[in-house]
């Protein structure tokens, strides 16, 4: 708060006037002029003093702002003017510094004038001669520092190039590094990536391999239980089949007189389609010859031989064990 007095004084003057003549009119209207106007509420005093301050105060802070501005302004004027004065004082003592450095040399050549006359025409000639070296010596001076200052010119801006040159190189280096660094970082990945891809292919292949070698055995094993219950089946149906041929025999068969005894011969047929057959052999066989035949009557009277079940079953060659 004391601050923002301190920037701005003329405001809180400016306000205090303000307020004074709010106070002394409103005291007026008490005072004297009761009658005529009607009484003003204590609040619409309060609220015509806040709308004065306000826009007093907006006022004030434009008023201030233009203040500040004059002031900036003079100040550069002020700024200009002591600089245009330096430079004048310079340009004065510059010239006073040429003005007696004149006079130095005048007063010199009117002693030198009066104390040797007689050789005026020497010392001009040798005056000039000495101002032609002077001359010289000084535009070779004014050469060399040029040459000097185009030297220190031409080494600095090649310092420069150089630390440019060099601090490119240095970012280039650091940029070639850089990129050297993502590219080893994206190989590597890419080579993990690859080495993770193998791994879960070859995963995948041990995993299809086994599950296909697994599948192969599941396979034999069905198919070792399918034959080996087909085996039994075609077994079974087989030994139906022979019951079959045997039954029909037996029932075809006649005993013969004097056949002695029945033993169980080994008999062999040779059937053709549909079971027609073609020929009767026996293998063992310890019966009589009546015996014998009276087996192969019966044989050859079961024309056609019973068909079998399963046409795997059959065979054109068969041998069976007969005993009535």
């Amino acid at each position: 708060m004391l601050q923002a007095i301190r920037k701005k004084p003329l405001a809180l003057l400016y306000s205090l006037l303000l307020h004074a003549l709010v106070i002394g009119f409103t005291l007026l209207e008490f005072s004297g002029d009761q009658k005529v106007r009607p009484a003003i509420s204590q609040q619409a005093l309060v609220d015509q003093t806040i709308k004065a301050e306000v826009i007093d105060q907006k006022q004030l802070d434009q008023r201030a702002q233009e203040i500040r501005k004059q002031q900036e302004q003079a100040s550069k004027k002020e700024q200009a003017k002591k600089e245009a004065a330096e430079r004048a004082r310079k340009a004065a003592i510059e010239k006073k510094n040429k003005a007696a450095a004149e006079k130095k040399k005048q007063a010199a050549e009117l002693k030198q004038k009066k104390a040797a006359e007689a050789e005026k025409k020497a010392a001009a000639a040798k005056k000039k001669a000495e101002q032609e070296l002077a001359r010289k010596a000084e535009a070779r001076k004014a050469a060399e520092a040029e040459k000097k200052l185009k030297q220190q010119e031409d080494q600095r801006k090649a310092e420069q190039d150089a630390r440019l040159a060099a601090e490119a190189e240095r970012q280039r280096k650091i940029e070639q590094e850089l990129r050297d660094i993502e590219e080893a970082r994206k190989k590597a990945e890419a080579e993990k990536i690859r080495l993770e891809q193998v791994r879960l292919q070859a995963e995948r292949d041990a995993r299809l391999k086994a599950e296909a070698e697994q599948r192969r055995k599941e396979a034999e094993l069905q198919a070792q239980l399918a034959a080996e219950e087909r085996q039994r089946e075609l077994d079974s149906k087989r030994m139906r089949y022979y019951s079959l041929i045997r039954e029909k025999i037996s029932r075809n068969w006649r005993q013969p007189v004097n056949a002695g005894d029945k033993p169980e011969c080994e008999v062999q047929v040779v059937q053709g389609p549909g079971g027609i057959i073609l020929d009767v052999t026996f293998g063992q066989c310890p019966g009589t010859r009546e015996y014998r035949s009276s087996v192969e009557a019966a044989v050859l009277k079961s024309d056609p031989l019973p068909e079998p079940e399963d046409a795997e079953l059959f065979e054109r060659n068969i041998i069976f064990k007969f005993k009535p």
